[in-house]
């Protein structure tokens, strides 16, 4: 009787699983959990997070629920998913506009912003950062209003991402010098500031406002002045 022949060892030449269109199998998971999370955006975004089912999620990213349950333990973990991408987006955006205008790695500024930069610096981030929200008003939604108040969970997620946003204030205000509790006070109300601003600015523009909407221009200027003040007096 033949011997059987001994299977191939795995190697990184041979990986596990099939590859199909020239993709592994976590290669494959990675691409189905990008295209869940750009159908959360379109959803959540678009009718919201409390109208939406994961069968709703699945059929418009076209994968099973299978698919679904293969990244995501459920909406909740998806919600905070693109929640997170809308975040990593927005920063990035933010941090690109303040350094195009500061003309240095920010991250490695020792110093600070120098004051003399602070209010061109200041309207270059804010701008940027409104511009994401008023070019993709999916993610304003997302970000201003589907997560507040889901579950304790996630707000937990959103504050961590209120307090980053607050050290990257202090990063770009103080450099690498450590700051006071005043002084992370302070940036924490600066963020709330913009956010209440935005959150009023994004529900004034829906069918169901009974309050004026004020012009993202308006509310750049104030909050230009506001962070300008802040510097002044409690940042530096």
């Amino acid at each position: 009787m033949a011997s059987v022949p001994e299977p191939a060892p795995t190697t990184s030449a041979n990986p596990p699983g099939r590859r199909y269109g020239g993709a592994d199998p976590e290669q494959r998971r990675e691409r189905r959990r990008a295209a869940l999370i750009t159908a959360g955006l379109d959803v959540f975004g678009t009718d919201g997070y409390a109208r939406v089912s994961v069968k709703g999620i699945c059929d418009h990213a076209g994968l099973t629920q299978r698919y679904f349950y293969e990244s995501f333990a459920d909406r909740a973990a998806l919600l905070v998913a693109v929640y997170e991408d809308c975040v990593a987006f927005v920063r990035a955006a933010t941090v690109q506009a303040a350094a195009g205008i500061a003309d240095t790695e920010l991250v490695e500024t020792t110093e600070g912003v120098p004051a003399e930069r602070v209010p061109d610096v200041t309207r270059a981030a804010l701008g940027a950062f409104m511009s994401c929200l008023a070019d993709d008003p999916r993610r304003a939604r997302v970000m201003l209003v589907e997560v507040v108040g889901v579950s304790p969970e996630i707000e937990r997620v959103r504050m961590r991402a209120i307090h980053d946003w607050a050290a990257l204030i202090l990063a770009l205000a103080r450099g690498a010098r450590p700051p006071s509790d005043r002084e992370r006070l302070a940036s924490v109300g600066l963020v709330g500031a913009v956010t209440q601003l935005l959150v009023d600015w994004y529900v004034a523009g829906t069918e169901e406002a009974d309050t004026k909407r004020f012009a993202l221009d308006e509310i750049l200027d104030v909050c230009v002045e506001l962070f300008v003040a802040a510097y002044g007096r409690l940042l530096t």
